[in-house]
Formats: structure tokens, C-alpha cells, sequence
């Protein structure tokens, strides 16, 4: 089975079990009852959410049967994962997962590899493509007016002037 990732859990929050969670999906996969996967010692753990909140930047997730923070201290700084199964398969055209643009290559207009995308970032004017590019990360707005296409391995941009 296929895992995605969905989800960095930071820190313990209080007594009663509850995680600080860098939400890293486009979906919403952390609310009541959804089955998630915890990266453990190189072995996925099911575990199913409780309740969830928004907090600052972050979310604090309580997962079922875990409600204590003895059970769930040695899970900081591990991530969470979302079963191929668990995914939504319908996506309109020109969306994406942010698991399948990551890893692709950046070509400009040259055909010239400007990098490969690192990260997708969301924020509220659009979504970037995090590409590192002679040490430095760049960032490419995910708009029709710079991607041009999306395809098995590479995304095919406009560069314009001063973008690298």
C-alpha cells in the first residue's frame, strides 16, 4: 500500500494526549474519525482522529485510544500519513496532489531544468512551488499564467525576467 504524507506532528499540547500538527495537505484529512497513519519507527500505525482544532498555524489533533500524553510523547517530530486508499481519487483538471508535484522537474520555456519542486506552499493569493535553485529556494506561483503544463516528471513553465 501507498502512503502520503498529510501531516508533521511538532509537539505534545497538555496532558490529555493532544498533538501540534503542521497540517501538510491541500484536503482536509484531519477531522473526526478520519484514518490517518503515524510513521513510527519505520512501521505505519493506524490511528483514528478524536477531535481536531485549529490553533495559529498549526492544528491540535487528539487521536482515539491515545488520550494521554505518556502514549503519545514519542511521536514528536514524526509525521503523519494518508492511506492511497483514504485519498480522494476525484480531482478536477488542473488540480493536483502536492505529493505528485513534488519531486518533479522545473523546465522553462528553453527546455533549460531551472530545479525540482521541494515543496508546495498555500497562500491566500495562490499556491507556490518551493524549487531550490543554486542554494537558494525560488518561489514559482502555481497560476496558468506561469505553468504552462503538468506531466509524468516535469512541469513546463514561462520564465520570466527576474524569476531565478
Amino acid at each position: 500500500m501507498k502512503y502520503f504524507k498529510c501531516g508533521h506532528i511538532m509537539t505534545t499540547h497538555g496532558l490529555k494526549g493532544a498533538l501540534k500538527v503542521k497540517n501538510l495537505s491541500d484536503f482536509d484529512r484531519f477531522h473526526k474519525n478520519s484514518r490517518l497513519y503515524i510513521l513510527y519507527k519505520d512501521e505505519y500505525l493506524e490511528v483514528n482522529v478524536k477531535s481536531v482544532s485549529n490553533q495559529d498555524d498549526h492544528l491540535l489533533v487528539t487521536f482515539k485510544d491515545l488520550e494521554d500524553i505518556n502514549l503519545v510523547e514519542k511521536y514528536k517530530n514524526t509525521d503523519i500519513y494518508v492511506s492511497e486508499l483514504d485519498r480522494v481519487n476525484e480531482l478536477d483538471d488542473n488540480e493536483y496532489y502536492y505529493s505528485d508535484l513534488i519531486g518533479k522537474k522545473i523546465i522553462n520555456q528553453n527546455n533549460e531544468v531551472r530545479g525540482i519542486v521541494k515543496e508546495v506552499r498555500e497562500y491566500p493569493v495562490c499556491h507556490y512551488l518551493v524549487i531550490s535553485y543554486n542554494d537558494k529556494d525560488v518561489l514559482i506561483p502555481f497560476l496558468e499564467k506561469f505553468i504552462k503544463d503538468v506531466n509524468s516528471d516535469s512541469i513546463i513553465i514561462d520564465e520570466i525576467e527576474g524569476l531565478f
